[in-house]
């Protein structure tokens, strides 16, 4: 927790923050690290730097620990979406082999039919053919309707 600079209100949480190490290391050779945040004031909506604290670190730990839970929950809610989406395709993939076949007995029934109709027309022009001769007709008179 740090204060404001302006209004001196206390900011809890950063907006942002990184790692700083100086170019110097330290007389024992280590180089000495320390972390900076970046805060935003809730009152008076100033933005400032300050050196970030144990405490501010600990509550960071927290946010990556239900950042991980989300990420978990939103990984089963995928998984569960996709576990369905692959139902609903063999479903449809099975439907459509249905309607396959349908549509394959539709065409034997339909080329039956069709078959049924030309021998029924070539019955017909041979008995107009037979009463034409046996009336004595032309065969190229037409007779009105």
């Amino acid at each position: 927790m740090v204060n404001c600079p302006n209004c001196g209100t206390t900011v809890t949480t950063a907006v942002k923050c990184w790692t700083v190490s100086p170019a110097k290391q330290a007389a024992y050779g280590v180089i000495p690290e320390f972390r900076v945040g970046l805060f935003k004031c809730p009152e008076c909506k100033s933005t400032f730097r300050s050196k970030v604290n144990n405490i501010t670190q600990h509550l960071e730990t927290k946010d990556v620990k239900i950042l991980a839970e989300k990420v978990k929950d939103i990984h089963e809610g995928l998984t569960q979406t996709l576990r369905f989406l692959r139902e609903k395709i063999n479903a449809l993939e099975t439907e459509r082999q249905a309607l396959l076949m349908e549509i394959e007995q539709l065409k034997k029934v339909a080329e039956s039919r069709a078959n049924t109709l030309e021998v029924e027309i070539k019955q017909l022009r041979e008995e107009i053919k037979a009463l034409r001769e046996l009336l004595g007709v032309d065969g190229e008179a037409k007779w009105p309707l």
